[in-house]
């Protein structure tokens, strides 16, 4: 597959610590994470691909949302670091 951009709600389910769900993130190329919950991945891996990953995080009781990014249309107020990671050269 080629590399895309998804972006990955995560809440994992208690007990997950914030290190378990950073190492699942690093097996991506690159990542942003822009909230608490909120992530935005460059990776080459598709959703179902990511699901599996971080599924055993999230269930029970957590949330997982993923979805596949197209930056070509944007607009909105984030942090510099945010837009120059986003438009960066991979």
């Amino acid at each position: 597959m080629a590399s895309a951009f998804f972006h990955i709600f995560i809440k994992p389910r208690p007990g997950v610590s914030e290190t378990k769900v950073t190492k699942r993130m690093n097996l991506a190329l690159d990542w942003y994470k822009y909230s608490d919950y909120g992530w935005i991945v460059y990776t080459t891996s598709d959703a179902a691909k990511w699901q599996t990953r971080l599924k055993p995080l999230v269930e029970p009781g957590g949330n997982l949302l993923i979805f596949k990014l197209d930056s070509s249309q944007r607009q909105g107020w984030m942090a510099k670091s945010f837009w120059e990671w986003l438009k960066k050269e991979r």
